[in-house]
């Protein structure tokens, strides 16, 4: 649950956007300067869904381009101490088998001492839809959920529906955002991480190092599971010249140690100026 945060209890207004409607769902009310102040979505939030296009493996490409007020900010998959990452949702009677979201690079954010990583003022989140291969326009309904925070932090839901095309252009705004992704190790001569795993009282502690050049201050290490029930803290982080290292204590559910597979640690190095994802580690 992210800081601050309130829960809506109605959905603001519904917003045409092309083929598509959006709904912002959320209301807060926060204290700012002693006064208390009414907050909903649209106050905050603008959001475009880009149709995209039918891709060559016949997975379709689309996006939700989404622009912030001045000083609000949202939340990368891995958002840091106590922010909310995007969760997509598809409705099930559809004939999309899967979907999953392509994140740009993100932003090392520090808000009264909290580490976050985001994107302040606007973000393309790519999202790609596996379907059978030859259908024609096809029925989208979906719900994308996301954190935003300034002094106060609020959850919103942009609600989708609408008709994904058959063809359609390969839009610039979202081939930038894939572009923009994380660059992996092998493409950025970085690697292999070395990482040591121990047992501590309530689970695992991990100490991930890597050689890696200056990605532009700041920077940070973030790393990850696939294990959502798994409680990760914010790594810390030091950099000594072309060394990072980043520890990490994990805690799973039980609150024990447990079985962990180096293959299955997911690194990222993000800074300023560029970022790079690592798959995996060996022994240190």
């Amino acid at each position: 649950m992210m800081n601050g945060s309130t829960p809506c209890n109605a959905a603001a207004r519904a917003l045409t956007l092309g083929a598509f409607a959006f709904c912002m769902a959320c209301g807060i009310t926060g204290a700012a300067s002693g006064q208390t102040v009414a907050l909903n979505g649209d106050d905050v939030v603008t959001a475009r869904f880009l149709s995209g296009w039918r891709m060559e493996n016949g997975h379709h490409m689309a996006a939700v381009e989404i622009s912030l007020a001045q000083g609000w900010k949202t939340y990368w998959r891995s958002p840091g101490d106590g922010g909310l990452a995007p969760e997509l949702r598809i409705e099930s009677n559809t004939q999309i088998a899967a979907a999953w979201m392509h994140f740009p690079r993100p932003e090392v954010i520090f808000t009264a001492g909290t580490l976050n990583i985001g994107y302040h003022d606007h973000v393309v989140f790519p999202i790609e839809l596996a379907m059978p291969r030859g259908l024609g326009p096809m029925p989208l309904s979906a719900e994308l959920s996301i954190g935003v925070c300034d002094e106060i932090c609020m959850p919103i839901t942009l609600e989708l529906e609408g008709i994904l095309p058959d063809r359609g252009a390969r839009d610039p705004m979202i081939l930038q955002a894939l572009a923009d992704q994380p660059t992996p190790a092998a493409e950025a001569g970085v690697g292999p991480a070395r990482c040591a795993i121990r047992p501590i009282s309530d689970g695992l502690q991990v100490s991930v190092e890597v050689t890696a050049p200056d990605l532009g201050a700041p920077e940070t290490m973030m790393l990850e599971l696939p294990l959502p029930d798994v409680w990760m803290s914010p790594p810390a982080f030091q950099r000594n010249a072309g060394q990072i290292t980043a520890t990490a204590d994990l805690v799973p559910p039980q609150g024990l140690p447990f079985s962990m597979e180096r293959s299955d640690l997911r690194i990222t190095l993000v800074g300023s100026h560029r970022a790079i994802e690592i798959e995996g580690c060996v022994a240190h």
